[in-house]
């Protein structure tokens, strides 16, 4: 009741409606977590190399595939990267920052985690009939965060090619080109084929968000509040409003665009923390700030919702 008097009741309902179950079940992983430590590879790589690439080849198959959708959504996705990459790294140059503390403000601030946040959150938001857009959106963020997000990560001693190469060995693009490949040849699988896919689709998404929390769970946080107050206004501050603006300059109307900007605006990625861990760095600044955007986004995403 208190709350209703600060609180505009569209905007409460918009939590309590799309927010907050996403929440609720990555806050199911993290009490999994702490109570039971589980093989958290396994899950990874269910999720990764079956679950994923279903929900990403079902969802492409079932509906008429936009050239001219694909098209936008790249151009967005280019300009994007570019623009917050070049924000970031001129602060960080700004601010004095050491090489590392350099990769540890980029990987948070350029690589959002559009899957396992990303894709729940739009499906409550929207549903069904924004799924095609949503899942379009995370095939092709996934481009920087398998290749940028990897040279970044290990700074000086990245090679391009590898990282192409550890792309090209990500599942889902195969389902994808898989997927557009078919439909090219005008050919349509049988339903018991698209009926199992389409189930083991389903299961990606939850998963996603248990294993979000598991790895939150998991996370050593440090207080650096510097760090942490930076990269937070422009993961959750910037980032939102950059992408209000490239929907606007590029055309992309409707549900798109509100599909677009909700989507991109959603806490730090938790992959580049796997990647810093690997390739040393900061993974401590990259840990501290996937929490604290994570936490922070509750807020954010719920007057986004609102506005949008």
């Amino acid at each position: 009741m208190l709350l209703s008097c600060f609180i505009p009741r569209e905007v409460s309902m918009l939590f309590v409606q799309v927010v907050l179950p996403v929440f609720l079940i990555v806050f199911s992983g993290f009490v999994l977590e702490k109570s039971s430590r589980l093989d958290f590879r396994t899950l990874t790589i269910t999720s990764l190399y079956l679950l994923a690439p279903a929900l990403v080849f079902s969802a492409l198959m079932k509906r008429d595939f936009d050239l001219s959708l694909a098209g936008d959504l790249f151009l967005f996705m280019v300009l994007y990267t570019a623009i917050l990459y070049a924000l970031s790294r001129g602060l960080a140059a700004l601010l004095g920052f050491d090489d590392e503390s350099r990769g540890a403000l980029l990987l948070t601030t350029v690589m959002m985690n559009v899957g396992n946040f990303g894709l729940p959150l739009t499906y409550f938001a929207f549903g069904e009939a924004a799924l095609e857009i949503s899942v379009l959106t995370f095939v092709l963020f996934n481009i920087p965060l398998g290749t940028l997000a990897i040279v970044i990560a290990q700074g000086s001693r990245s090679s391009l090619p590898t990282a192409l190469g550890n792309m090209a060995k990500i599942p889902i693009f195969h389902a994808v080109i898989l997927a557009f490949f078919f439909k090219w040849l005008g050919w349509h699988p049988p339903e018991f084929i698209l009926r199992p896919l389409d189930l083991l689709g389903q299961a990606a998404i939850p998963l996603m968000l248990v294993m979000l929390g598991m790895q939150l769970a998991r996370t050593q946080w440090q207080s650096r509040v510097g760090f942490f107050s930076l990269a937070t206004a422009v993961r959750l501050g910037v980032a939102p409003i950059l992408a209000w603006g490239l929907t606007a300059v590029l055309g992309i109307e409707g549900l798109t665009r509100a599909v677009l900007i909700l989507q991109t605006s959603t806490p730090s990625a938790v992959l580049p923390l796997l990647y810093a861990l690997r390739f040393g760095g900061r993974p401590d600044l990259v840990a501290g700030t996937i929490l604290t955007t994570t936490l922070i986004s509750a807020v954010t995403l719920t007057i986004l919702l609102y506005l949008l």
